[in-house]
């Protein structure tokens, strides 16, 4: 793993563009490693008998209203384990049966495999990610969630624009994500798209949870909507690094390709200052998945 220290010229240009790649971050070694031990995961933890099959979709969410999968118990309790969550188009309308490979039905896994999965969490904890959020000034990173996004070769579905302080709220301190493609990610199988700059106008869209508990709401106005000539494709080797900031707009179109996307994400958090309310759908609990990395 490439240890990571940022120049001053990339700060700059992280500050500036609200997102920053860095090539080379994981070997192509890790890389394979890390997509063969998240089919293993599957075959571990994935019970078609039990699984209430979860849809993961961003459709509704654009328009200031829950998805259906924001709604879900599953949803809502997936942020301390390992959780599935299903593409459109997975399972059969006529039989119930998938339609195609469980490996290539999953949308994405969340929210735990920087705690829960070794290989996950050697990558979410290193030093190198530290020495990222020490360039940044980062100075109490806490680590709530983690993601396999898979955007499997035909069926990946789109994400619609969205800042990610619109799901995660800290109370002002900032968010970062981090998302790590290990396949090649380009225009045709479901690249990042951002629009720079655009991390300088603060989320006014806040997906809360229920006081209730019983799913989420939407509260405030989406400011994530654009036009399609103001974003930016942001193709990278498998491999590299992309730093996001929490508030930069960004979206990825369905893979239309005969290619996987798969990437590992995950997002941290200034903790000094921060204020993790209620309103949050991704609560702590006590298996200690809120780490905090120095």
């Amino acid at each position: 793993m490439k240890d990571v220290t940022l120049s001053p010229d990339q700060v700059q240009k992280f500050q500036q563009d609200g997102y920053l790649i860095i090539e080379d971050f994981l070997p192509v070694s890790k890389c394979e490693l890390l997509k063969e031990k998240i089919k293993e995961v599957i075959d571990q933890h994935l019970n078609l008998e039990t699984h209430p099959r979860t849809l993961f979709t961003t459709y509704q969410a654009n328009k200031a209203e829950p998805d259906a999968h924001m709604m879900t118990d599953y949803f809502l309790n997936s942020g301390d384990g390992i959780n599935f969550f299903f593409e459109e188009g997975a399972f059969s309308k006529e039989t119930g049966e998938l339609a195609c490979s469980k490996y290539h039905a999953v949308n994405k896994i969340g929210h735990a495999l920087h705690t829960d999965v070794p290989e996950f969490k050697d990558v979410a904890q290193s030093e190198a990610v530290k020495n990222v959020c020490r360039s940044l000034g980062i100075k109490k990173p806490t680590l709530p969630q983690s993601m396999y996004i898979f955007k499997s070769p035909g069926l990946g579905g789109e994400v619609t624009p969205h800042k990610d302080n619109s799901f995660l709220h800290t109370g002002g301190t900032p968010l970062l994500g981090l998302w790590i493609p290990l396949d090649d990610a380009m225009k045709d199988n479901g690249c990042l798209w951002f629009i720079p700059g655009s991390q300088r106008e603060a989320a006014t869209l806040f997906m809360n949870r229920k006081e209730d508990n019983t799913g989420c709401v939407f509260v405030g106005e989406n400011n994530s909507q654009q036009g399609d000539e103001e974003y930016v494709p942001a193709e990278v080797r498998r491999g590299a690094l992309v730093l996001i900031d929490g508030n930069v707009v960004h979206k990825s179109y369905p893979n239309t390709s005969s290619r996987s996307r798969n990437a590992f994400t995950f997002h941290l958090y200034e903790g000094e200052g921060a204020s993790w309310g209620a309103t949050n759908w991704n609560q702590p609990t006590d298996k200690g998945t809120f780490v905090e990395l120095y």
